[in-house]
């Protein structure tokens, strides 16, 4: 509701005063309601006793009224300076918005980068690296690989334990947990624990008599395989990591430090 009231006391160095009604509310005290300069901010000039106000009243927290949006009977709101006033604000924050944007901008491109890159590592680790055989398989062509199932990984290892089968082709990659000594009963065996990703450990008899022996192999490496997986109540070994001088069988490998043992 719009009110209608002259300005009866005004205090101009506090910025307030006090209105009498015309069209008061019943019960409003004295018909008179408070007001602040902060009500008038937009108009041409400041106010005086005497001028002819219209205005809308709030009721505070308090209880106490005030009014607000108002304007003085005559004169004109200072529309222009407001204009500018928001135009200039508008115009500091234009400048200012830049100053961050750039760094997060970039920031945003790193990060992206560095997830594409971690999902690009990942798919590599997990799918192409394991599947791609040694170039001494083309001998055994498509058909050979694809029957020998050369891209098993330890989901195919963990279930062949669980079942305690045997004689199954394997490959999958792991960490060494600990060197063993190697045997040397009959054919020279290289001997080392892999864990997998799984959790599940495998022993690896890597016969070096027919393939070189991983020299610099320390625990803690990465090391890939592919071999017949064969079951024991520990976990497994996995032997025929090397080729097969007589080409009956389809040769196995060990990769260590981007070096392939066949």
């Amino acid at each position: 509701m719009i009110y209608k009231g002259q300005l009866v006391r005004w205090n101009d160095k506090k910025g307030y005063g006090f209105i009498r009604v015309e069209n008061a509310q019943a019960g409003q005290a004295d018909n008179e309601v408070f007001i602040h300069m902060s009500a008038l901010q937009h108009m041409a000039r400041r106010p005086l006793v005497g001028d002819v106000l219209y205005f809308q009243i709030e009721t505070q927290t308090d209880g106490k009224q005030r009014a607000f949006a108002a304007r003085i009977e005559g004169v004109a709101a200072n529309v222009e300076a407001n204009v500018e006033g928001n135009a200039d604000k508008s115009h500091s924050n234009h400048k200012q918005a830049p100053s961050n944007s750039p760094i997060k901008g970039l920031l945003y491109r790193i990060a992206i980068m560095l997830v594409v890159l971690a999902i690009a590592s990942f798919v590599y680790n997990r799918v192409v690296a394991p599947t791609v055989a040694p170039s001494s398989f083309a001998t055994y062509g498509s058909s050979a690989l694809i029957s020998t199932a050369v891209a098993a990984d330890e989901q195919r290892i963990s279930q062949a334990f669980s079942r305690q089968q045997s004689g199954i082709q394997v490959q999958s990659r792991g960490v060494v947990t600990r060197l063993l000594a190697d045997d040397t009963k009959g054919s020279r065996h290289q001997r080392f624990i892999v864990t997998l990703a799984n959790g599940q450990t495998l022993l690896i008899a890597h016969n070096i008599d027919l393939a070189p022996k991983i020299e610099s192999l320390q625990a803690g490496d990465n090391i890939s395989f592919y071999g017949v997986y064969e079951y024991n109540d520990r976990g497994g070994v996995v032997h025929w990591t090397h080729h097969d001088p007589q080409g009956r069988h389809v040769g196995g490998w060990l990769k260590h430090q981007g070096k392939t043992y066949q």
